[in-house]
């Protein structure tokens, strides 16, 4: 499996709010992406980068949720 992007930074719900709320400027539209429990700052991130970083996640879960390391519950 590919790593996860060094430009996605994981932050929490209330950075993302923060940076959400004061439109901070992103080479795409988007500028936080929530996937599960879990926040990413994608700011720096072309529409690219941002679709394969969720495929990765995609991955990883379906890979945890396998091996049972994750419940889908």
């Amino acid at each position: 499996m590919r790593t996860l992007y060094k430009k996605a930074k994981l932050i929490t719900e209330a950075e993302a709010r923060y940076i959400i709320a004061h439109g901070t400027a992103s080479p795409s539209e988007w500028v936080v992406v929530q996937y599960m429990d879990q926040w990413f700052d994608i700011r720096g991130m072309t529409k690219a980068e941002i679709t394969e970083h969720i495929e990765y996640l995609d991955r990883k879960l379906a890979a945890d949720l396998a091996a049972g390391i994750e419940s889908p519950h």
